[in-house]
Formats: structure tokens, sequence, C-alpha cells
């Protein structure tokens, strides 16, 4: 059995990978297509990275492993909780694997803390709280603390400190590559995975320098923000290339992206919208909360700006253990300027909500939502209908041409036990160039539906990743034929002659697969079930999941 290396870049889009690598400007990736496969990997609907990463890693359509954003309702309230590795109800790629005596070794993907219990080692990735275990076995995180890793970034996008972020972004790129070749040749392993996060956060933030196409392009700004993208990309490049090589000659390599990317113009508010059609009803503005929030906001006593100003004076370690004494009581501060989504609305009165990225609508329905108004199949069929046609009939004014390109109904795109947290509608707007946004529901002016982000992303997500494979067991100069990222967990496992899980909806991409492998290797699906994940301790509180909400917001994610 050949040993199994998976690279993951994150957000890496399909177009960029093959116009790049033909040019000659990423060798490592470019050597990689020669010698092996090449192609779309198509990501989740919606197309948001803690879905993807979580179809990756169960091998499952969303319907079954139920996480459709960062974050997800409670049962019992409208309050948005942050969705950790812990609550996906199926087992991961690597529990499997070590389940069935695989050793592993993971570094760095997405929606894996808490840490579990691996035949190997894990180091958790993006949705990981500071100052905590972010390791199996625990052990490790202190070894690497001592040599200066970190899980995340210093620092966030911000317009007038743009050359301090890029070189963090390359820093800690430099800091998961070396680590990755490090533990490779320290620790025994069967299958291998890293992932490079910053390639889809630069594409967020500095697409429009690149792209002459996007209205907020400026020809005379410096070459090193117009390249800024492509330097990312062959810093992730070379660490490609060294630890192919550490890998060495008896490896199936595959690289991947969870998504792709493209230009972003404009957020959309669908909450006015509904509001604008008498669908939602807001609660009262003068409410003393609200009051008590205005007061503070005038004098910038937000969590917001407490932690903006720790941050840069190098005490975000102290931010942190004040929260974490505080727990709770660190709601008492309003978060920014914004109204919290679970009390701005007057949910008794409300019959469709919309929270969360790339279009994602709810209705209030009894018996699932806990104020819910609409009270039959026949009423929410009828309602949802009603809203599809007038989505269809949604236009910017500043241009006056319709903006929705597809309304998907929840059983258009899935299927599963875990089908109730997922969105009734989801919306496409002109190609995924209008989004809304988790963290921005509401715009600042009542029945604003559009204006462009307030974060001041210029690019955002695009269904079309990258897949390549190489190596021993996979054919040579060959195109793939577009496949969807659940396929990879099955292949994987196939790969490492494992068992792959009936259960999976992920189908074998015998694309990548040599001929002469497939005689020999009958794939072998069974119904003996992987055991749950067993947690270690870790820190999870009020004061944990508000750094994290706090991080993805400042990524962009969340509001």
């Amino acid at each position: 059995m050949n040993k199994l290396l998976v690279i993951g870049l994150d957000g890496a889009p399909y177009p960029l990978i093959k116009k790049w690598s033909g040019e000659g400007l990423l060798p490592n990736l470019a050597k990689l297509i020669e010698n092996g496969c090449f192609g779309v990997l198509n990501s989740t609907m919606p197309v948001h990275s803690p879905t993807a990463w979580s179809s990756f890693l169960t091998g499952m359509n969303p319907g079954q492993h139920g996480v459709f954003d960062f974050v997800r309702r409670e049962s019992d309230s409208y309050r948005l909780r942050v969705i950790r590795a812990n609550q996906i109800p199926q087992p991961s790629l690597w529990r499997i694997m070590s389940h069935q005596q695989r050793q592993v070794g993971v570094i760095n993907v997405p929606m894996t803390y808490p840490p579990e219990p691996v035949n190997g080692f894990l180091i958790t990735g993006l949705g990981t709280p500071d100052y905590t275990t972010y390791t199996y076995p625990p052990e490790l995180s202190d070894e690497l603390n001592e040599q200066g890793y970190r899980v995340n970034k210093k620092f966030f996008y911000d317009p007038e400190r743009v050359d301090e972020w890029l070189q963090d972004m390359h820093e800690v790129t430099e800091i998961h590559g070396r680590t990755a070749v490090d533990l490779m040749k320290k620790k025994p392993w069967d299958f291998f995975m890293v992932v490079f996060r910053n390639t889809d956060e630069i594409c967020h933030f500095f697409w429009r320098h690149m792209d002459e196409t996007h209205p907020s392009y400026r020809p005379d700004e410096p070459d090193k923000y117009k390249h800024a993208i492509l330097h990312l990309y062959q810093l992730a490049d070379k660490w490609v290339g060294e630890i192919v090589e550490a890998a060495g000659p008896h490896t199936n390599v595959v690289i991947m992206s969870d998504h792709g990317a493209g230009p972003l113009y404009k957020d959309v508010f669908l909450n006015e919208w509904l509001w604008k059609h008498d669908w939602l009803k807001f609660t009262d503005e003068s409410s003393g909360r609200r009051h008590f929030n205005a007061a503070v906001r005038r004098f910038g006593i937000t969590r917001q700006n407490i932690s903006d100003a720790l941050t840069r004076m190098h005490l975000h370690r102290i931010e942190v253990l004040i929260k974490r004494m505080l727990g709770d009581k660190i709601l008492v501060l309003p978060r920014d300027e914004r109204p919290e989504f679970f009390n701005a609305v007057d949910w008794s009165k409300t019959k469709i909500y919309s929270f969360g990225y790339y279009g994602q609508i709810f209705i209030n329905l009894k018996g699932r939502e806990p104020k819910g108004i609409i009270d039959s199949d026949s009423a929410y069929l009828a309602l949802r209908n009603e809203v599809i046609k007038k989505l269809y009939e949604l236009v910017d004014p500043a241009d006056g041409q319709p903006v929705v390109d597809k309304v998907y109904t929840r059983e258009d795109l899935y299927h599963g036990e875990n089908l109730s947290y997922a969105p009734d509608l989801l919306v496409v707007m002109r190609e995924h160039t209008y989004i809304t946004r988790k963290g921005y529901e509401f715009a600042d002016k009542r029945g604003e539906i559009f204006r462009e982000p307030y974060t001041g992303e210029t690019g955002s997500h695009r269904p079309e990743g990258i897949l390549i494979a190489a190596g021993p067991d996979i054919p040579r100069n060959k195109s793939i034929v577009e496949k969807k990222i659940e396929d990879l967990a099955p292949t994987l496992l196939y790969l490492l002659q494992c068992d792959i899980p009936k259960t999976m909806d992920g189908q074998l991409i015998t694309d990548i697969i040599d001929s002469q492998l497939l005689n020999e290797q009958t794939p072998c699906y069974t119904d003996v079930p992987t055991p749950l994940r067993e947690d270690i301790d870790t820190i999870w509180d009020e004061a944990a999941e508000e750094e994290i909400a706090e991080r993805l917001k400042k990524l962009g994610y969340l509001g």
C-alpha cells in the first residue's frame, strides 16, 4: 500500500490555478498536473467553507451532516450558535482511517475543533480559540507552542494596515508549511493532510487589486497589491513542492480546494426585502436594550472596539483571559453597531427570515421554530411558492436588472437525517457576485436591500474548486470530469485500502485511479459503523464562542 498525502488550498479557484500553472508561475502544481490528473471539484450549496469541509471529511451531503454555515439556530430559541466539530454526527475521514488501523497526521483542516483522538496526531484549524489545547495528543500543543506555531493569524484585514496583514498571512503560511514538513519527517503516517487557509482569505479582500473588470479596481495601485494573490499562491506552491518531496516517491498526492473564488460586488439584505413585503416584523425600536446599546456605542464601548484595541497593544491573551473569567457577562456590551439577530425580530409576527451566507431563507414554521406561526403543510408550500415568485422579480435599482439566478428548495439540494437544519430556500444571485452574509442580516438604513460590502471584501466564493492527483496509483495526463467534494472521502479511503461506509453519499472517483489498481482491488463497502468520536478536555464556553465569532467576523465570515 502506498502512502497518501492530501494538501488543501482553501478557496483555490480552478480558472486561476489552470492559468498560473500553465504559465509556469506555480511550478510545483504544474509538475503534479503534468504527471497526473487535473479538473474541477464542485463545492456544496451553499458555497461555504464550513459546509464544504464538513462534506469533505464525512463524504456526505449537508442534509446528512447538518452544517450549512458557521452557526446554527438553537432548537429552543433564535439565538445563533457557532458549530463545533463534535456536533457533526458522522465520523470524520481520519476517524474511519484510525479505526481501520491506519496512522494519520492532520494539520489545520477547518471544522476540526475540538480535537478528537486519532491513531496518530491532529492539529485543529479554522474555528479554534486562542490559548487552548488544539491538538491530539494534547501534549503536542505545548511542543508546538514552544516552536512558535500559530493556528490563527495575529491581525485581520484593515485598509489602513494592509502591509501588516499581508506579512502576517505569509508568516502563518510559512509556519504551517514548516510544521507539516517537520512532523511528516518525525511521525509515522499512512495518511497525511495539511490545509493552507490564507489562499482563501486573500481572495476575499484583494480580488479587486487583481481584477481589472472589478468596479473597485484602481490601475494606479502598487504592483505588490495587484500581484498579492499570486504571490501568496506562489508561497503555497513552494510548500507544496517541499511537502511532496518530503513525502517520498511511494506516495499518492491529492491537491484540493473546498470551493473556488471570484469577484464580489454587493451584499444583499434579504430581511429588509422580507420586511418590505410584510413577511418579517422588527421589534420596537425604542426598547430599553436598544437605548442602552446606542448609548454605549456613542462612546465606542463595544466588544469589537475593545478587542481591536487590545490586539493592537499585543494584549490579546489578557483579553481572552478576561472574557473567560466574565463568562456570559461579556454579552452585556453590544458586539458592534448592529442589533443582535435574535433580538431584532418580532418572531411572533414574522413568517419568514434570513440568516447566514449565500441566500439562506427560513420559514417560521410552527413546531420547528420556537415561535413559529406557519402551521400547516399547505400554508408552508403556498408561502414558499409566493416567496420564490417574488424573488425572481427582485431587481437592483442601480441598473434595473434582475438579481436572482436560481432559487432552490431544500429538497432540491439535500437529503438526510439533519435536513431540519437546512434553509427552506437557497438563493443564488448574479453568479455569486451578490451575496448575503451572517452578521449583516440588517442594513444600517431600514429598507436598504443592496450596498457594497461593509467588510471591504471584493471577492467571494464560487462552486468550482480544484482537484489535482498524481502518484504511483494515479494515471498520467488525464482530465477529470467534474466531481463533488463529498466524492473525495470514499476515494481516499479506497487508496488506503480501507472499507468505505455505505452511508457515504460520495462516489468513488475512478478518473484519478489507475486502471490496474481498479482491476486488482475491488472497492469494499461496509455496514459496520465506526465508533463515534471521544472528546478530550478543551475550553468551550460563552467566552470561547464569542472569541470564535469575533475571529470569523474579522475574516469576513460573521458580523
